[in-house]
């Protein structure tokens, strides 16, 4: 019996540094679902929906919707519509809000890490969601275009990125046309820390570096631009111009202007109906 004692005492040991069986990975259920104010980070304003639909697999690709409001206001419901749009064309759908322009050195990093976060965040929740996580399209409004293509242009080092859409999207914050317009020089010079005018060379480069006219290059990702063509806000010259230096770089690129239109056009089911169809078309055309 004593023999026995040592053996009975070592098997006992062993059953209970055994760590438990870990239970089966969750599967969440594969219905058209939309997921309200998830937290990517640790301040309030770090929050976004993810709009996922009935029949996605683990490749269904990931589209990042950020909203406008000149850097400084906005929120994501104001692109809901685009994220319903987009989950009933095939999408994976995440809608962000982004820490606004605050007193922070660099609010223009500040707000792309925000993305990067949002981003990550979402990919780490591939597996459990169900849908792909090895490629990223993204598309914005006004300011939120502008993020969007700064993104593309400057942070895909891992090639996810294949295509990118600027809804009335500022890209060339250098221009000078901003600068008939007080409130938007008020608003830039807070956004980027220093005052454009007068120019010196510190601030021609700031603004140009923050600027996707002087971002791309000939691996940026495929770019849709969609400009109303009266548009008070952002001049649609801001759109053309990008569209022609793409071009010159060898990018593949469209651009799509709407007459009589000013710096949105939600309230034209028509038009914004045009804008899902060619961006459901232009993110399948690159995968």
């Amino acid at each position: 019996m004593n023999r026995l004692l040592p053996l009975v005492l070592l098997v006992l040991y062993l059953g209970a540094c055994r760590p438990d069986t870990p239970p089966p990975n969750p599967t969440f259920p594969l219905v058209d679902t939309l997921l309200n104010d998830l937290a990517y980070g640790n301040d309030p304003s770090q929050k976004l929906n993810l709009g996922l639909p009935g029949n996605r697999t683990a490749q269904t690709p990931l589209v990042l919707v950020v909203h406008g409001g000149g850097w400084v206001t906005g929120d994501k419901a104001e692109m809901q519509f685009l994220l319903t749009g987009l989950k009933q064309r095939g999408f994976a759908v995440v809608n962000v809000n982004y820490r606004l322009t605050t007193n922070n050195p660099d609010n223009y990093k500040m707000q792309l890490d925000d993305l990067d976060s949002a981003i990550q965040f979402c990919f780490r929740k591939a597996d459990y969601y169900t849908f792909g996580n090895q490629k990223l399209y993204l598309v914005g409004h006004s300011a939120g275009g502008h993020l969007s293509l700064a993104l593309s242009y400057t942070r895909n080092g891992n090639g996810k990125i294949k295509a990118v859409g600027s809804l009335a999207g500022p890209t060339d914050l250098f221009s000078m046309a901003y600068y008939n317009n007080i409130a938007y020089g008020t608003v830039l010079t807070t956004y980027l820390g220093i005052p454009l005018l007068p120019v010196t060379p510190a601030s021609e480069q700031r603004y140009k570096s923050c600027s996707p006219q002087y971002q791309a290059t000939a691996s940026s990702p495929a770019t849709i631009f969609f400009h109303g063509a009266l548009d008070p806000i952002v001049n649609p010259d801001q759109s053309n111009f990008l569209h022609s230096r793409l071009g010159v770089l060898g990018v593949d690129r469209r651009l799509i202007s709407y007459p009589l239109t000013f710096h949105d056009w939600w309230s034209d089911n028509t038009k914004v109906a045009n804008t899902l169809d060619e961006l459901k078309n232009w993110y399948l055309a690159h995968p």
